[in-house]
């Protein structure tokens, strides 16, 4: 079957020039799966990835199980299917379904950004119980805070985080459930799956007699994700690399003007992650390259 960058590489083209269609199948450790949103309404797309190099495999419509399993199937050979140690996904089920389906022996990696997506709403849903519930007190200090409450307090700085203390000292419970949603960061410095369990049971430990139902909702989730979360113990991958990819992605469609070629957005998407251009140094690399195909 002929291939995207086949039916569409001329003379012209970015396949071409720099030999891109001949450049030899790598087999990924680690492969990287999330969904983009592309126009209006509820329309994506789910982006496969080589999470090790950063460079876009594939690109299907919609964000399902058979979306993905068709990505694995279609662009990867068996050879490369058997090299993959470790997928990175978030907790969307049609995804782990996908790669359990296809890649068996592959461990599923959840997504750090997304973990601490799921920290973030559970703090806020905190935020809103206790401005509801409070008096005037706390609806003074309260009032507009939701955005700076959900920084990290490593990015608070000046007045900004003068606010936030005394946000803290008029709810000692919203100061709790603070506390326990930094703390969860340290998730990802350990080195060893027991080192895991044994932070979320001290996590746990310090959740017992503060009566946050939302942050024992949050606990109850980790513990169902466990594996998936302490699977970064034996596979590191680099987390930024879909979302970096993601930001590609928007970057080209925009400058595209709504691209709808789906072939020569994959084609480009490709180009674009496999000579990224970061430097002067990779600017005239390119150039030299293009000089000598001439």
């Amino acid at each position: 079957m002929e291939s995207a960058g086949a039916r569409h590489a001329g003379p012209n083209t970015p396949s071409s020039r720099s030999g891109f269609s001949g450049r030899p199948k790598r087999r990924p450790r680690y492969l990287g799966a999330d969904e983009i949103q592309r126009g209006k309404g509820q329309q994506y797309w789910t982006v496969l990835s080589d999470l090790v190099h950063g460079e876009v495999i594939g690109l299907a419509r919609d964000r399902s199980q058979e979306s993905l399993a068709g990505l694995l199937k279609e662009q990867l050979d068996n050879r490369q299917r058997a090299s993959v140690k470790a997928v990175c996904i978030d907790m969307h089920q049609p995804y782990v379904n996908a790669f359990a389906e296809v890649l068996p022996t592959a461990e599923v990696v959840y997504d750090k950004f997304h973990v601490l997506q799921h920290a973030a709403e559970a703090l806020d849903e905190v935020r809103r119980q206790e401005f509801f519930r409070a008096g005037e007190v706390m609806r003074e200090y309260g009032r507009g805070k939701r955005w700076l409450l959900l920084r990290r307090w490593k990015t608070v700085r000046g007045s900004k985080r003068k606010e936030l203390q005394a946000l803290f000292a008029a709810n000692r419970r919203l100061f709790k459930a603070y506390l326990l949603r930094e703390q969860l960061d340290k998730l990802w410095t350990y080195k060893t799956r027991t080192g895991v369990l044994n932070f979320l049971l001290g996590w746990f430990k310090a959740l017992r007699w503060q009566r946050l139902p939302e942050m024992e909702k949050l606990g109850e989730f980790l513990l169902r994700h466990l594996d998936g979360i302490a699977a970064y113990c034996d596979h590191p991958v680099r987390f930024g690399v879909v979302e970096s990819l993601n930001t590609t992605i928007k970057a080209i469609i925009r400058r595209a003007r709504g691209m709808r070629d789906e072939a020569l957005l994959l084609l480009k998407l490709r180009w674009a992650t496999a000579r990224p251009i970061r430097s002067a140094r990779d600017l005239l690399s390119m150039l030299h390259g293009i000089l000598q195909e001439q």
